[in-house]
């Protein structure tokens, strides 16, 4: 009997509480397009013919990206993200 009267009030309490996870508003998926205008650094240089990589932070998130540019930028030079190649490659110019 007594673990009948806990049950209801717990199950009424849970099922309040996956209905309100369910509803929760939330932020929009961030898509190559939010990669444009990001700010970062260079992690591996970027040459003009190849690639390199770079770190910037989308909806605060890290993100690494392959990064092509117009010209040689070396490690550590802070970037931003001129264009979006693919969801994985971006090009970049130094800030």
């Amino acid at each position: 009997g007594g673990g009948a009267l806990a049950a209801v009030p717990t199950a009424w309490l849970a099922s309040r509480l996956s209905r309100a996870a369910k509803n929760m508003p939330t932020d929009p998926t961030p898509t190559r397009d939010h990669l444009v205008g990001a700010i970062g650094l260079v992690v591996t240089p970027v040459s003009a013919e190849g690639y390199g990589e770079v770190r910037v932070r989308v909806a605060g998130q890290p993100v690494k990206l392959n990064a092509r540019a117009d010209r040689p930028i070396p490690v550590g030079t802070q970037i931003f993200v001129v264009q979006t190649l693919s969801e994985t490659s971006v090009h970049v110019e130094t800030y």
